[in-house]
């Protein structure tokens, strides 16, 4: 019988998801997908709790139907994400260091960049929102001005950049934030490689496959490489105008499992490559959430089993107790759950 997860976990919250997880969250607290990008997303970025409650309830207040453009905040639960690169991987992510910024605007823009950067400014705070409100309020004529002086130019861009530029430029040529790569942290994630996305940071995710874990929310304010509605105003409310964190979150190391934890309540990310061994889940854990990337085996507790094959994904909850994953040498297996 096929069922809806959403379904499947309000028929019984507690046996889906564990006492703890419904008291805390009151449903799960993450989706977990796959992610293909064969062209730049948007420039986006996402509210934390308090503004994503307040924003929620002033549309609601407002009457603003949910498939409107002018709809901002479709639930009142802020949004974090975190990806783990299957391919190599190529995204934006937060402001680049102040010093970068102007040096990059003076370098790639010869007759306009010092123009457009010289300004007075008290912090980098001030900096990155007279920068960015500037690049926002861009008319076309000087946009076009500067993507000439760049036709030349960007001969001096490292590879990621150029990369990275190319792809912004074949698909938003006529967007303000064409110069992204130039003022956000150009990235580049080999396979294997994790990287959080917090509250209030810009980023875009440009080319490649991952696997995306994100708090349940649809929670997304855009700023660039689109053609939806931009609110400005409250892309300002929700964005942390501060240089951009630490990429990568590293693995914790158990053995036969990397631990992905960046340090949220609701969710973690793992790799499980059983080879020769048989991988063996905590005795108590919310609702996990497999996707099995490669070989054959098997997972079983202490009363059902269940084969795998490559491609498929499997939902276990928390009444199922503990478990344990066998198989092929090139099984590999991967789970989003909620660390407890």
């Amino acid at each position: 019988k096929e069922i809806s997860v959403s379904n499947f976990i309000s028929a019984a919250p507690e046996l889906a998801l564990g006492k703890e997880c419904v008291k805390k969250f009151g449903g799960l607290p993450f989706l977990f997908k796959v992610l293909a990008a064969e062209k730049p997303l948007s420039i986006q970025a996402h509210p934390d709790l308090e503004t994503a409650q307040f924003g929620f309830k002033r549309d609601e207040k407002n009457h603003i139907p949910m498939d409107h453009f002018t709809r901002v905040y479709k639930d009142p639960n802020h949004k974090r994400e975190m990806i783990f690169a299957i391919s190599t991987f190529y995204a934006l992510k937060g402001f680049r260091k102040v010093k970068e910024i102007i040096i990059n605007f003076k370098k790639f823009f010869p007759f306009s960049g010092s123009a457009f950067v010289d300004f007075r400014y008290t912090n980098d705070e001030d900096f990155y929102k007279k920068f960015f409100t500037r690049l926002l309020s861009m008319d076309q004529t000087l946009r076009k001005a500067m993507l000439r002086e760049l036709e030349s130019t960007s001969v001096f861009m490292n590879d990621v950049e150029k990369l990275i530029f190319d792809k912004v430029q074949a698909n938003f040529d006529g967007d303000r934030c064409v110069f992204s790569p130039l003022f956000l942290n150009c990235i580049k994630l080999n396979p294997g490689e994790c990287m959080s996305i917090d509250e209030g940071q810009l980023h875009s995710y440009v080319d490649g496959i991952c696997f995306e874990i994100m708090s349940s929310s649809d929670n997304t304010i855009r700023g660039g490489l689109t053609e939806k509605f931009i609110d400005v105003l409250e892309l300002f409310t929700i964005m942390k105008f501060v240089e951009g964190s630490k990429v990568c979150v590293d693995p914790a190391n158990l053995g036969i499992e990397n631990c992905f934890k960046p340090g949220w309540d609701e969710f973690y990310f793992s790799e499980i490559k059983p080879t020769d061994s048989v991988y063996s889940s905590p005795d108590v854990h919310s609702l996990d959430i497999l996707f099995v990337y490669s070989g054959t085996g098997k997972i079983s507790n202490d009363s059902n089993f269940l084969d795998l094959k490559a491609g498929e994904s499997v939902l276990i909850p928390s009444a199922a107790g503990k478990y344990r994953i066998s198989g092929s040498a090139d099984l590999s297996v991967y789970k989003a759950a909620m660390p407890l």
